[in-house]
């Protein structure tokens, strides 16, 4: 969900938690490069829930967040994780914009295991990289092919009427 806020008192309340990301979007009604991108802005929006969306009117004129970010162009997307500006994006580039909440989004707590694990060999899992096998396997079947899913889905039918 986008939050359209206007003054720097509602941003800081947004921007509390020192390691979530929030996307500023500096927009106005009468721009169309911003009403091209909003429709992305709103999609991201809808897909990253540990991610502060944020929409900035400037129809009516300047505020006091785009003279405090020193927004010269619309849109504008400012990148804070917690209060810092970490990326800034100028004018409606959609790849720029969806490569770069990727890259500061952190992924919502899934309340599994947390913590470095194990190896085979026993000792502490601090040289291989811990991976969230539930994310891992959802974007694995996310991105494999229809005709490999048709694939897989008849082989576990055949298999599964062979046993029985």
């Amino acid at each position: 969900m986008v939050a359209e806020i206007s003054t720097k008192a509602q941003l800081e309340e947004l921007t509390n938690d020192a390691s979530k990301l929030t996307v500023i979007d500096f927009t106005a009604s009468w721009c169309p490069p911003c009403q091209a991108i909003k429709p992305i802005f709103e999609g991201l929006a809808n897909e990253n829930d540990s991610v502060n969306f944020v929409k900035v009117d400037l129809s009516e004129g300047t505020n006091e967040l785009a003279t405090e970010y020193s927004v010269t162009a619309m849109p504008t997307f400012i990148f804070l994780v917690g209060k810092e500006e970490v990326h800034r994006i100028r004018g409606a580039n959609p790849s720029a914009l969806k490569s770069t909440v990727a890259q500061y989004a952190k992924p919502a707590s899934s309340g599994g295991f947390s913590g470095q694990g194990r190896t085979l060999s026993g000792k502490g899992g601090s040289s291989a990289p811990t991976h969230n096998v539930s994310n891992s396997l959802t974007t694995v079947w996310s991105n494999t092919s229809p005709q490999a899913k048709v694939l897989i889905a008849l082989c576990a039918a055949y298999v599964f009427f062979w046993l029985i």
